[in-house]
């Protein structure tokens, strides 16, 4: 019996997919097929790498098309997230909850074993301890 493979590999699936808002385009019918490497993602302002990166963590719904993640769709799918990370510039998609909150919630979507301790130590590892308990909005 041989070991994981090619065809097993981490496998990012973009079929026509499109995001818009209104009238305005954001992603206009991409299609990629990623396995495992370094992948960059360049473009201008406003280019809409960011929206991808969104639809592929499964935060947005594409407007048309399909996003997969290691053969599961994207959208509202938290089975995901012990697949992908994504670190943003700035962390905008709850901006209502605390440091602590937001470290706890990735914790238990990641499923840890010991989501208190894990919690615990995330926030010493960055030293922000003192402001954990601030709303991340602001």
């Amino acid at each position: 019996m041989s070991g994981p493979g090619p065809a097993d590999a981490a496998r990012i699936l973009v079929r026509n997919a499109s995001k818009w808002y209104g009238n305005v385009v954001a992603v206009n019918d991409i299609s990629f097929d990623l396995r495992a490497g370094v992948t960059g993602l360049l473009g201008p302002n406003g280019a809409g790498k960011t929206t991808l990166l969104r639809l592929i963590a499964g935060f947005l719904r594409p407007s048309s098309g399909d996003v997969e993640v290691n053969g599961r769709r994207s959208w509202r799918n938290p089975r995901i997230y012990r697949d992908v990370g994504i670190v943003p510039e700035r962390e905008d998609l709850f901006p209502f909850l605390t440091g602590r909150e937001f470290v706890r919630m990735n914790a238990v979507l990641h499923e840890l074993p010991f989501v208190e301790a894990a919690t615990e130590q995330a926030i010493e590892a960055v030293d922000l301890t003192s402001r954990q308990d601030e709303r991340i909005g602001t």
